[in-house]
């Protein structure tokens, strides 16, 4: 059979061939519920996966009319937070950024006045009287301190108490030397200090006096250093008056702290023994001129 120039029987090959390619390259996959591709509709390159990529919707920018709230400035915050506020918050701060707290201690002034030490103290001191379970007692209490309160007023009063002993401390440590290069300042404010402390009541119990004996302690070293320091200043002790004063002021400490402060009253008293003969020389001579003054009373 002669085949014919140009003609073939059945399909071309290059068609046949193209058609197979075109299906094989299409997969056959669930229909989506949510939409179908309607009888127009081609999906580019046969296949249907394209059209179910998520497409990016534009969103239009709305703007905005009006005035919008803003917060206070810095310096404004801080003029509406009382002290208790500010107090937190800053130590929330030096908490989080804990190496800012060498530069607030840098700006701080060198030493405090006496009254500012004082009031606060004394503040710390009637909040521990204010915490008192019973009233008739606090009463009392602020009169005559020899009835020892139960176990219950102590734990009661316990936080505010050491609070107190704890602030006592701190101050007293800021205001000696090399703190504080006055030792005439450091003794008045020991003075006001032990004062305050001898106003804390007193528990029946004796362990719940611990912490009041042990601040003792403590006070007592500070008095000893503070008097070793100003015996070295030459005005201190020329002066016989202020020696006799201050050994005055803390015998009486003494005798209120039951022997407490014996250590630094001791040591007081052995720096006035130089200054005793120039006092008995005085007295010498006041006595040799009161015979005269008998006899010639009797004559």
């Amino acid at each position: 059979m002669s085949q014919s120039v140009g003609f073939n029987w059945g399909f071309k090959p290059s068609t046949a061939e193209n058609i197979s390619s075109a299906i094989s390259t299409c997969k056959v996959t669930k229909p989506r519920v949510k939409r179908r591709f309607a009888g127009e509709e081609a999906a580019p390159g046969g296949c249907s996966s394209y059209n179910n990529r998520p497409r990016a919707v534009a969103k239009r920018r709305t703007a905005v009319s009006g005035i919008q709230g803003q917060p206070l400035p810095l310096s404004r915050a801080l003029e509406l937070m009382d002290r208790t506020q500010l107090q937190s918050t800053l130590l929330e701060l030096v908490k989080l950024h804990p190496e800012i707290q060498s530069t607030f201690m840098a700006l701080q002034p060198p030493s405090r006045g006496l009254d500012q030490y004082v009031t606060l103290l004394r503040g710390k001191l009637e909040q521990v009287y204010a915490n008192l379970p019973f009233s008739r007692l606090r009463d009392r209490l602020s009169d005559d301190t020899s009835e020892g309160l139960n176990d219950y007023a102590f734990v009661r009063v316990k936080s505010f108490l050491l609070e107190f002993l704890n602030c006592l401390v701190d101050c007293l440590l800021e205001s000696i030397p090399p703190q504080v290069q006055n030792p005439l300042h450091s003794l008045k404010l020991l003075d006001a200090a032990t004062g305050l402390l001898s106003q804390l009541p007193h528990f029946s119990t004796a362990s719940n006096n611990y912490y009041k004996n042990v601040c003792y302690e403590q006070v007592a070293e500070i008095w000893s250093t503070v008097i070793q320091q100003a015996t070295q200043d030459i005005s201190f002790l020329g002066a016989t008056s202020t020696v006799l004063d201050w050994l005055q002021i803390l015998q009486k400490h003494n005798e209120k702290s039951q022997g407490k402060l014996q250590k630094p009253l001791t040591l007081l008293q052995t720096f006035q023994e130089p200054l005793e003969p120039v006092q008995t020389a005085a007295g010498l001579s006041q006595d040799q001129q009161q015979p005269s003054n008998l006899w010639s009373n009797i004559v």
